[in-house]
């Protein structure tokens, strides 16, 4: 069985962010899963979505602030007892494609596999190999949870310390889980570097690309998903990367969210919710969520490129 995990905690996300996250795993999942948010508010969340407190490290206050530390409590081994491999995304990423690859990619190395952070636009003239290695980036990550107790054990046993001594959560899993790897070359995108020209470039051609073979687009920084969402002509981005007025392709993805969890809202029971996503197959709950067995008609096209 694969858990897909997603975390959110205090005023940064809402329960609409994770709902929508659920949506579009559900478009894209091809075999059983369990979709998991580990939380401190579960109010709002939509039917199916297993809500889980947030395992206690012992982390001092400032590291639930900056840094992102609290992720690295996905790795507490009672969480998922009954999973063979989990799947960590983050709420500002953008599921394009089926996951089966990246479940694929964690079964077979037996290990924490995470994106590998992108370099600074000068570098990507260059093959990857050729590249300085910044690290790994948790936006998207896999492990199987029956190997991962040693982290999960010097997590809590650094708690006090780790976010004086290390950057961030992925800089302190670069930098000492010994068995790791990065994701197949092409399997994430970011945002910024890849659909988003590099100002004046962005003056000239200003349509924002949709990644044409990419599973999931990582935002990272700003801009995040829903920060596109606006007005025609407005701006949106950074200094040097950015553009105006709304993206044809991220308006598809959250609308075709929206019609899937109004119908999960409307629906009248789980039996209901299975058929219309998951038509002809079989589920089953555990507490308040369901494992979906996914039928092929459940993975439509994520977006329509023509749009």
């Amino acid at each position: 069985m694969v858990a897909i995990i997603c975390m959110k905690w205090g005023k940064a996300f809402t329960a609409h962010h994770v709902n929508t996250l659920f949506a579009s795993v559900l478009r894209n999942m091809e075999e059983p899963f369990t979709f998991v948010c580990l939380t401190d508010d579960d109010r709002d969340l939509a039917k199916g979505i297993l809500a889980l407190a947030i395992p206690d490290l012992g982390l001092p206050e400032q590291a639930w602030k900056r840094g992102c530390w609290p992720k690295l409590a996905a790795f507490a081994p009672h969480l998922f007892p009954h999973e063979d491999v989990v799947l960590f995304l983050d709420l500002d990423i953008m599921v394009l494609r089926p996951l089966a690859p990246f479940i694929a990619v964690v079964r077979a190395r037996q290990h924490l596999v995470l994106q590998r952070e992108w370099n600074p636009a000068l570098w990507s003239l260059l093959p990857q190999w050729l590249r300085p290695d910044r690290g790994g980036q948790s936006s998207v990550f896999g492990f199987c949870p029956y190997n991962v107790a040693r982290i999960y054990e010097q997590v809590v046993a650094n708690a006090g310390t780790m976010s004086s001594n290390f950057k961030n959560d992925q800089t302190y899993l670069s930098e000492t889980v010994a068995d790791q790897s990065y994701w197949p070359s092409g399997f994430c995108v970011s945002f910024k570097r890849s659909c988003v020209r590099l100002f004046p470039f962005n003056l000239l051609f200003t349509k924002v690309r949709l990644p044409g073979q990419a599973k999931i687009v990582v935002f990272h920084g700003t801009p995040r998903p829903w920060e596109t969402l606006v007005e025609p002509a407005k701006r949106w981005g950074t200094k040097w990367r950015f553009g105006r007025g709304p993206v044809a392709w991220i308006v598809s993805y959250f609308a075709q969210a929206d019609v899937m969890l109004k119908a999960l809202e409307t629906s009248g029971s789980q039996v209901v919710t299975r058929r219309r996503w998951s038509a002809g197959s079989r589920a089953s709950s555990r507490s308040n969520a369901i494992i979906y067995l996914p039928g092929p008609e459940a993975n439509p096209s994520p977006c329509d490129p023509a749009a």
